[in-house]
């Protein structure tokens, strides 16, 4: 995939750490309904993995979504949330 997605509806990072590392991922929502994420640091140092698809929103849900970003940033944050992720 492109390094950055064409128009993001939203953007989140989460984080988490343990004993090994200390990692954070960007999570972004496109216009064309794809969510998608990526790890961008371990221990500091910057990663440019690639996008990895996690869902294809429904044509009704997107276009609801599209109007409200706040709305769309938190449905974003739902999705990170439950794939194990610690938003912040």
């Amino acid at each position: 995939m492109a390094l950055i997605p064409p128009r993001a509806i939203a953007r989140v990072s989460s984080s988490s750490a343990s004993e090994l590392a200390a990692m954070s991922w960007e999570w972004v929502m496109r216009a064309d309904g794809q969510v998608l994420y990526r790890l961008a640091e371990v221990d500091g140092r910057s990663e440019r993995n690639r996008w990895r698809l996690v869902t294809q929103l429904a044509a009704v849900e997107l276009q609801a979504l599209r109007g409200d970003r706040s709305r769309a940033t938190a449905v974003l944050g739902d999705l990170a949330r439950q794939h194990g992720h610690k938003i912040g």
